[in-house]
């Protein structure tokens, strides 16, 4: 079944049925309801290209994510499909597989070349960011240009309540960290620090970008002896610590605290439960949605939305 055939058995002109089909200018309510019952019961779809053409809209967001086997993203991706799920638009997903501007980039002009109405997508730097012409909301980011909506939790808070979790017979902690030159990673180190340095709470560094979990476990364990707690990543790497410290005879909190990050089922479901920040991935999501949706229907406002964190204590702390 054809427009042209449908217009046929109406009895109306292909322009009438194109109008119907993509719902725009004005077509008398009898004509409307005749064309819709025919196009039902020929059970006749609509090509989507010709439409996205045709109404130069696509109703597809594109997302760019990171890593979808981490619980904080793929929770952000579940916030975002909770009200996707609620409008007329599907969505388009792609996996960076880490943090190179090129493959950033290149998705985004894939993403163009498909019409898309807009973009949802974790950090990345560079000027083309700025150059942008298709609505963009990013997430997981630190404060970057002016025109670009950023969606992230408050990541300065999380600094300061992370050293809640460290009871005053706490003297020396380790941290592990990712690299430092990231922005939402510095503020949130940075923050922690400050912190620290206020309680003379000493501190050791251990690098773990790049390092597989449990070789970063495996690296904090080596002198834990010396320390009287570690400050993880994420509840994902913590699990892991928790894991291995088992295997090499160490007793969480007993031998040494641990904090996690970011509230995945992770952090209730180790043996000890993981004291953590919550980031909200969830509610990261759906304002990242929310806000792409205004912007696409023509809202400029740029103004930032910075998600509140909260401390949860659990068993992995005294």
């Amino acid at each position: 079944m054809t427009i042209k055939e449908i217009a046929k058995l109406a009895g109306v002109s292909t322009a009438t049925v194109s109008r119907i089909i993509n719902n725009s200018g004005k077509v008398k309510e009898e004509t409307r309801i005749k064309v819709q019952n025919i196009i039902d019961q020929n059970n006749y779809r609509p090509n989507q290209v010709a439409r996205t053409l045709f109404k130069k809209k696509s109703n597809i967001i594109g997302i760019i994510v990171p890593d979808l086997s981490n619980m904080f993203y793929s929770k952000i991706i579940e916030g975002i499909q909770n009200i996707i799920d609620n409008t007329n638009y599907s969505l388009m997903i792609s996996f960076s597989a880490g943090s190179d501007d090129k493959k950033y980039i290149d998705f985004i002009r894939k993403f163009q070349q498909e019409n898309v109405d807009g973009i949802i997508t974790s950090a990345f730097s560079g000027e083309y960011v700025t150059k942008i012409k298709t609505p963009i909301v990013m997430y997981d980011s630190a404060n970057i240009e002016d025109n670009i909506i950023r969606i992230a939790s408050d990541n300065k808070a999380g600094g300061k309540l992370i050293s809640k979790f460290l009871n005053k017979n706490i003297k020396k902690v380790l941290i592990q960290h990712l690299d430092l030159s990231l922005p939402t990673v510095a503020e949130r180190f940075n923050s922690l620090i400050a912190e620290l340095n206020k309680r003379d709470i000493t501190y050791n560094l251990v690098a773990v970008e790049g390092l597989s979990k449990k070789h970063a476990s495996q690296k904090v364990l080596e002198n834990i002896k010396h320390f009287d707690a570690v400050i993880s990543v994420n509840d994902e790497y913590a699990a892991d610590i928790i894991k291995e410290s088992r295997l090499n005879g160490f007793k969480i909190p007993e031998d040494f605290q641990l904090v996690g990050y970011d509230n995945t089922n992770l952090a209730q479901y180790t043996d000890p439960t993981i004291s953590t920040i919550d980031q909200q991935a969830f509610e990261i999501g759906k304002a990242a949605a929310r806000r792409l949706i205004d912007r696409i229907d023509g809202n400029k406002n740029t103004e930032n939305t910075i998600i509140p964190v909260k401390a949860l204590k659990n068993e992995s702390t005294k």
